[in-house]
């Protein structure tokens, strides 16, 4: 399956949301402990209250936000490794993170990080499921790899003028 741009089209509008809801302004103050470094701070990420306070509501919000921008990442992205798209949606999450410590009204918090991070995986993970049940049902039983540049010149060159261009014949 090709690279769908309905799918990075979408993924670019739901990036913005995402922005606006974990960085724009919010009506109440954060609440909760932030660490002046945030997800920086190595010894934040190794206390336990790190990871056993806070609601579970907002751990699962958090989880279920990502799971779109993974799935929609991997659609964008169709023809790489699923780790791709998961590399790249967590470091989006850790973008998120990271313009947050300074913020009065966020908090970077490591929990954020691995359930954003998680979500987008389970995106990406359902996104590559759909695909190979698709492929399945259609039939198709390979996927189609993204040409390079040049190989799609040479197409096109050879549609308009039924040969290759002298350039290219020598190859």
């Amino acid at each position: 399956m090709r690279p769908s741009r309905a799918a990075a089209v979408l993924l670019f509008l739901y990036a913005a949301v995402v922005l606006w809801a974990t960085l724009g302004p919010v009506p109440w103050a954060g609440s909760g402990y932030q660490s002046p470094n945030g997800v920086l701070d190595w010894e934040l990420w190794l206390e336990r209250a790190t990871w056993t306070t806070g609601l579970e509501s907002e751990l699962m919000l958090n989880v279920l936000m990502f799971v779109p921008f993974g799935a929609l990442l991997a659609f964008a992205l169709r023809g790489v490794s699923f780790v791709v798209p998961a590399i790249m949606a967590a470091g989006f999450s850790l973008l998120i993170e990271l313009v947050q410590i300074p913020m009065a009204d966020r908090i970077s918090d490591p929990r954020d990080l691995v359930a954003n991070a998680g979500g987008a995986l389970i995106g990406v993970i359902a996104a590559r499921m759909v695909d190979a049940a698709v492929r399945l049902l259609t039939g198709s039983s390979h996927e189609v790899q993204p040409q390079p540049a040049s190989a799609a010149r040479d197409i096109r060159s050879t549609q308009r003028t039924g040969e290759l261009t002298g350039s290219r014949a020598g190859r």
